[in-house]
Formats: structure tokens, sequence, C-alpha cells
């Protein structure tokens, strides 16, 4: 079987024929490849195609790191300063660094994110201050620094605040004019941005009959995104309350400029030691490893070293992975609901990565 047989078998057993999906990767080589394949849109049916964009989710905090660490090369920021000085008006006094919160280990916490969404027609009136400091009255408390692996989007949302704070402009303006338009190209069918692009974007699904559409459904739905259609809950376009932790869309053509260039250090977007600093393991206080670089998961596949991360939510899954000693990297996106991460790359990538 041919590597691209191979793929298009493993996506249609991870994915099944009708949901949509998209994969591509970057070989050691250079070689490039994109698959598309199923149904943007079940009905009626549309299907998808290479200008099809998906909600990206938490696959956002890398590039929230990255926005980071240009402000830490410009001078701009102290990674190991305790983000509280920084930001004076969090109840977090725990001394936790903007380090710690960036590699999941500032003790901060993790409510339940589900339901952190609002109506795409109410986006452009979102409070998002507002709704932070909601969530930071509502779950003030914190654990000490370093002393474990704890996932957390609240981080990430003090992290899009910081950024913020320090550029004097809104995080999705510097992210586009720092990082996305740095690499992007003029493939008509390329989009990675925090809007959701007309008459293209994919619509999100969730398994009717499954555990998690059963926790879903038990859960309030104060904005009416969700309907029923047939065997899948559908939902109606919309936002997640925070940029910063998890409000990238996009398609395989948009990220492939970037993740090109992360995975080649690209010094347009930072120096070669700033991507070393970013790609480094940070282990817990005691030592031992926390199984996180910056904003990255740490792995290896096939004796290969990788960076990545997943994203999921309300009916769509993502994952974005780099190799840095090979210059290489992947990416899909799917519009069936993923919640964990299961590090799906790791049972495509083989196909090509050897």
């Amino acid at each position: 079987m041919t590597a691209p047989d191979a793929i298009n078998s493993t996506l249609e057993r991870l994915f099944g024929r009708d949901e949509a999906v998209q994969y591509w990767f970057r070989s050691p080589s250079g070689e490039t490849r994109t698959v598309c394949r199923g149904l943007a849109n079940r009905s009626p049916p549309r299907r998808a195609t290479p200008r099809t964009t998906f909600h990206c989710f938490s696959t956002t905090k890398p590039i929230t790191a990255l926005a980071l660490l240009q402000l830490e090369d410009e001078g701009r920021v102290d990674l190991d300063a305790p983000i509280a000085t920084l930001l004076p008006e969090l109840p977090y006094r725990n001394g936790a660094s903007v380090r710690q919160v960036l590699s999941h280990q500032a003790g901060l916490p993790n409510p339940m994110p589900l339901l952190w969404v609002h109506r795409d027609e109410d986006h452009a009136e979102f409070d998002e201050r507002g709704f932070v400091d909601r969530v930071l009255r509502e779950h003030a408390k914190c654990a000490p620094p370093g002393r474990q692996a704890r996932y957390s989007n609240v981080g990430f949302l003090l992290l899009g605040r910081l950024i913020e704070r320090l550029a004097a402009r809104p995080y999705t303006e510097f992210v586009r004019q720092r990082i996305l338009d740095v690499v992007r190209d003029d493939d008509p069918d390329a989009y990675l941005g925090f809007a959701i692009p007309e008459g293209r974007h994919a619509t999100g699904y969730t398994r009717r009959w499954s555990a998690l559409a059963l926790m879903i459904a038990l859960m309030p739905d104060p904005p009416a995104l969700r309907i029923n259609e047939g065997g899948w809950i559908r939902y109606r376009p919309f936002h997640l309350n925070g940029a910063a932790y998890g409000g990238l869309k996009g398609n395989a053509s948009g990220w492939a400029p970037l993740l090109s260039a992360i995975a080649r250090a690209d010094p347009r977007l930072l120096a070669p030691r700033a991507y070393e600093r970013w790609f480094e393991p940070q282990p817990l206080a005691s030592g031992k490893p926390s199984g996180h670089a910056l904003s990255w998961f740490t792995g290896t596949l096939d004796g290969h070293e990788y960076r990545c991360h997943a994203g999921g939510g309300p009916g769509y899954g993502a994952e974005i992975r780099v190799y840095p000693a090979l210059g290489a990297a992947s990416m899909l996106v799917t519009n069936t609901t993923i919640i964990r991460d299961m590090r799906l790359l790791d049972r495509i990538d083989p196909h090509w990565l050897g």
C-alpha cells in the first residue's frame, strides 16, 4: 500500500466516511501533501474542500506562546517574572511565573470550558475582559506552582491579557500582524484567523448516541447553539469566550505556511535560540519531567521527538505537531467533537515519517 493510500485508509478508520477531515504534512525532505475528505455539512450534504475551515480550539495555545516569546526577545517581558506582578489584579498570589503558566505548572484552576461559548452574531459585542474578570472571581483559588502539571485554560486567558497589556493592542491584532501575516502566502484556499469565514466553515457535530453527547445534553445551553439532527447534535456558529486559549479557526492550507516556518525555525518569527527555548522540556520543581515544553506537549514517535498540541471542544477537533530535529510538521482538523488529547497523529504520521 502506498503512503497516500495508507493515510486515506487510516483517516477512514479514525473518522468514518462522512466526518470532514483535513490532514497535512511536511516531510523531512520538504515534501508536502494535503488530504481532504468527508462532509462539511450533513443536511443538505456539502462536501469538504480545501477551502473549508474549522474551529482549531487549543491549537491556538502554542501561537499565544510564540507571541510571548517575541515580546521576550524585545525585552518587554521576563518569562521568569511572577505573573501576578505583571497583572496585579489577579487573585493568584502563589508566585507562579509566566514560564510556569506556559508549561501548565502554575497551579491555576481549570473549570469546565465547554460552556465558555457565545453565538457568532454576538461576537462583535462580546465582553471578553468582563468574562475573564468573572472567571477570576469565581475561581480564585490556586495551588502551589511547580509541583505538578495541571492543564489550565485560565492560564492562557491570563496570557492573552498580558500580551494585550505589553503590546498595547488587542491580542488578535498582535497575532495577526506579528505572526499570521508574516508567513501568509497567496493560496486563495488558505485561512487562519479568528473570524468565521462566511460560506466556507464546516458545521460542527457530536454523535448523539454516545457518553459524550449525554454529558453535553445535561449541560445548559444559554446561547441555544445545539440542535438535534438525526443521529447528531449540530452546532450553530459560535466562538469561544477567549481568543488566546482557543480562538483560531482555519484549514490545512492556512496552517501549512505557519507550521512549515516553525519547523524550519524561520527567523522572521523568532531567533534560532528562541525556538530552542520554546521547544525545551520544562521539568517540575522536583526535576521530574512535566510532559510539557512552553505551551507544547512533548512526545516521541518512531524515535523522533515532537512537540504537539491538540484542540477539542463542541463540534470540532484539531491537532498540530512539529518535529524540530527533522524540520517536519503535520496537522489535522475535523468537524466531529473531540475533547481530549488522543494523539491521533501518532497513527497517521508513520506513513511518511520513515
